[in-house]
């Protein structure tokens, strides 16, 4: 089944409540003619399975169909769920048949709540402290190896943080330079190529200097949006991971 008659199906079948568009379909963003289609069609709960077993298509598939009823749908991508990962599908997700409130639902998941955005900065804070200050140690002990992989978890960690610290759902790494030039973070040290250059440095080759000026610029973020605490937290070493 194409697309288009994917889409003709959905508007035809009132027992289908909406077409959501995700991937690069939805985005305009690297679309080649190879581009496959990201469907997930909505159904109502009694009716999912059915329509699952006839219409869900595997990984790979030029049209790549998933089914979620109207409950999973409500779930999906949310914090505490094992499919928080895939948050960032629903961001720039185009419904294109709505039968039954669906277009409300995505909107909720295009941005983080401030409260479950505030939950998930300060623990990735944390993470992000955590893997730095493993780095830094590792590069003084001289274990290379060490000191390169832990900076690279660091970063992931950070832009964890830095996202939900803007109450902005992280982006696959795919688009992160897009991202931040679309979209961009209010303040300037957050801009696409001053912040990719330093975390490429940071994940080739572990920089001390490129870490710590992060970790500055982290801290002054971190506090001013009320996470101070979490810095605190690290002490008697904040001196140190700033390099003072």
């Amino acid at each position: 089944m194409t697309y288009e008659d994917l889409v003709e199906l959905a508007r035809t079948d009132e027992a289908i409540l909406g077409l959501v568009l995700t991937g690069s379909r939805a985005t305009g963003l690297g679309v080649t003619d190879h581009s496959d289609w990201d469907v997930r069609l909505i159904m109502r709960d009694e009716d999912c399975e059915e329509y699952r077993s006839r219409l869900c298509t595997p990984h790979g598939s030029k049209v790549e169909v998933v089914v979620l009823s109207e409950t999973e749908l409500e779930l999906a991508g949310e914090l505490g769920t094992s499919s928080f990962w895939d948050r960032y599908s629903w961001v720039h997700a185009q419904v294109v048949v709505d039968r039954d409130a669906v277009a409300e639902v995505v909107a909720r998941k295009r941005a983080l709540p401030a409260d479950e955005a505030r939950t998930l900065a300060a623990a990735a804070l944390d993470d992000y402290v955590n893997w730095m200050f493993r780095s830094l140690k590792n590069d003084a002990a001289g274990i290379v190896e060490g000191a390169r992989l832990d900076a690279a978890e660091s970063v992931s960690s950070f832009l964890d943080f830095l996202f939900a610290a803007h109450d902005r759902v992280r982006p696959f790494n795919k688009q992160l330079r897009w991202e931040l030039e679309t979209n961009p973070l209010a303040e300037g040290t957050w801009s696409a190529d001053s912040l990719l250059s330093r975390l490429v440095a940071i994940v080739d080759t572990a920089s001390v200097g490129e870490q710590r000026r992060l970790f500055c610029a982290v801290e002054s973020l971190a506090r001013t949006r009320g996470l101070g605490d979490v810095i605190d937290g690290w002490e008697p070493d904040v001196a140190w991971l700033r390099g003072r």
